[in-house]
């Protein structure tokens, strides 16, 4: 029996790459919001483009390190440390925080709700399940729920963790395991429903949770000898999905 389902946000829910195909392209307006805003309270910055390439070299090993729980990754931290590397230090940490509030909201104005989202939500409220979010983000939980809120989901959700704000992050089982003990779930009765295999999938696994992968890109592949209990393209799919899966039919 299904009773819990636990959702991943980016490319699940909420689409936040605008008109940019890859990642870490899609942090562009982010950047340039950063470079705009420390430029005009008369930093002396190398151009955008050096600034902008800098941050995009540090991202992804950043990313990768705070998966495998080696340390946490801050929107701040990584702002810091990219002015850093082109030697601007000493920048006050209200400046840096507003700076770190002006990328968010530059990234989270080219986001929209993933078709059928809000209806999902609202569907699943009203069967009687528990919801959950858990989200691989650098950002602070307050701009995804503002988005959420904007979007007209975030009253569905009884339980929601942000990595950045937890210090930790998804594939390992902590965070999926922490949603499950707010939500008052176990393992064997949740699902968790994401885009990214090698987040979702694997972590949902570590857990012991079922998965479902919902392929609503393709920035994503599946990772060799991964299997998912279920995959979906649209989220109209996932209700009669669920009720099968709690009856033990088959799902493929």
């Amino acid at each position: 029996m299904i009773d819990t389902i636990v959702f991943d946000l980016g490319g699940t829910l909420i689409e936040y790459a605008g008109e940019y195909a890859v990642w870490p392209d899609l942090e562009t307006p982010g950047f340039t919001a950063v470079y705009q805003y420390l430029n005009q309270n008369g930093l002396n910055l190398p151009e955008f483009e050096q600034f902008k390439q800098a941050g995009f070299a540090l991202l992804p090993g950043r990313w990768q390190a705070a998966m495998h729980g080696e340390h946490n990754l801050r929107l701040v931290d990584l702002l810091t440390e990219t002015l850093g590397a082109l030697g601007v230090k000493g920048i006050p940490k209200a400046q840096m925080a507003e700076a770190g509030r002006l990328y968010e909201n530059a990234i989270c104005a080219q986001a929209h709700p993933m078709p059928h989202a809000r209806d999902a939500l609202a569907q699943l409220k009203a069967s009687g399940y528990k919801i959950g979010l858990l989200s691989n983000t650098m950002f602070t939980g307050a701009a995804h729920i503002a988005d959420l809120e904007r979007f007209g989901m975030a009253d569905h959700f009884d339980a929601m963790l942000f990595s950045a704000d937890a210090g930790a992050w998804k594939p390992n089982a902590a965070p999926f395991l922490q949603v499950l003990a707010e939500l008052g779930s176990g393992t064997e009765t949740a699902v968790f429903i994401g885009d990214d295999p090698s987040g979702d999938i694997v972590g949902g696994q570590n857990a012991g949770m079922k998965t479902i992968h919902y392929q609503s890109s393709q920035r994503f592949h599946m990772p060799d000898g991964v299997q998912p209990d279920a995959q979906i393209h649209s989220l109209t799919e996932l209700r009669p999905l669920l009720v099968r899966m709690s009856a033990d039919q088959p799902v493929s």
